[in-house]
């Protein structure tokens, strides 16, 4: 599933079940295994009054060139800036 937003760059590949969580981009030549999850939202906490409260993440997902990602992986979007994979990495 590629969401609202989403990016995917020429020649990528998406195997079965990956999801492209919203406003993440993918750039080209990239393959994604499957079941990969690239923007789930990530486990952000802060401290408020004694207590750890949801935060929102307000980042997102970029994802270079030339990136192989294996199956089941999961790259959550970042709590304020967004979470980069460099061009060339090979990830599982």
């Amino acid at each position: 599933m590629v969401e609202r937003g989403a990016r995917i760059g020429p020649e990528t590949v998406l195997k079965s079940r990956v999801t492209v969580g919203e406003d993440c981009v993918v750039g080209a030549r990239c393959i994604l295994h499957a079941g990969v999850v690239i923007g789930a939202d990530g486990f952000g906490f802060a401290p408020h009054e004694g207590r750890w409260e949801k935060i929102e993440q307000l980042g997102g997902v970029v994802v270079g060139d030339d990136v192989e990602i294996g199956a089941n992986t999961c790259i959550d979007r970042g709590a304020l800036d967004d979470t980069v994979i460099g061009e060339g990495v090979k990830l599982d």
